[in-house]
């Protein structure tokens, strides 16, 4: 039985797996020993794999170190530094494949681009949906903070409805700005959407909450 962990900015999440089979997944609390011990089938755990772009404490790092097993990540780069890229964003372009833009829609949103041979071509950054309305909510006088909706639109009619149109649907059309130029440049590209915001444009592209666990099993 495997642990898989990936700890990202705003959620640390979990996964259990036997063989390829995920058999448990959710949420953890905080970072202690109590809320990883909680962790169904714990005990029965043979091996841990860890995905992080947080610092551990020196207790958890301790409960792992018996089964933790050390990441090997490796993933061409075609004109690319791949030194520079997370365990995160390897782990996604690992875990969907060749000709694939994997948007992650997460604290940030990355936008992940592999070739047909499975080279990493490049991506980008930009700000997630809580970091675009908390931005506007407190360098702001008066504009109020941003709830994300699945049903936004794409120009309002008062203030709140305004900003969920610039977050929101300015989100979608850079997705689609980014497809795009994508498209020009892979042939028969997949688009894959993956990370907790993800649900938010599921009715534009296919959604994989799966993505890193796959590239972690690999």
């Amino acid at each position: 039985m495997k642990l898989l962990l990936d700890f990202g900015n705003t959620r640390l999440k979990y996964a259990v797996y036997e063989g390829h089979t995920k058999i448990n997944a959710g949420i953890i609390a905080d970072l202690t020993v109590e809320s990883i011990r909680q962790i169904p089938y714990f005990a029965q755990v043979e091996s841990i794999h860890l995905s992080t772009v947080i610092d551990i404490p020196s207790p958890l790092s301790k409960l792992f170190s018996a089964k933790l097993v050390p990441n090997q990540l490796v993933i061409p780069g075609k004109d690319y530094d791949v030194s520079s890229l997370g365990e995160d964003r390897i782990l996604l372009a690992l875990g969907a494949g060749p000709s694939h833009l994997t948007i992650c829609l997460g604290t940030c949103i990355t936008y992940n681009l592999t070739d047909e041979s499975h080279a990493f071509v490049g991506g980008a950054i930009s700000p997630g949906i809580g970091m675009r309305g908390k931005a506007m909510h407190e360098q702001t006088a008066k504009l109020p903070h941003l709830i994300p909706q699945i049903n936004y639109p794409h120009f309002g009619d008062n203030t709140a409805s305004n900003l969920l149109a610039g977050v929101m649907a300015g989100v979608e059309f850079e997705i689609k700005g980014f497809v795009e130029e994508a498209q020009k440049r892979i042939p028969n590209l997949q688009i894959v959407l993956t990370g907790g915001d993800a649900q938010y444009f599921e009715h534009l592209y296919p959604v994989d909450p799966d993505l890193v666990w796959k590239g972690m099993l690999i």
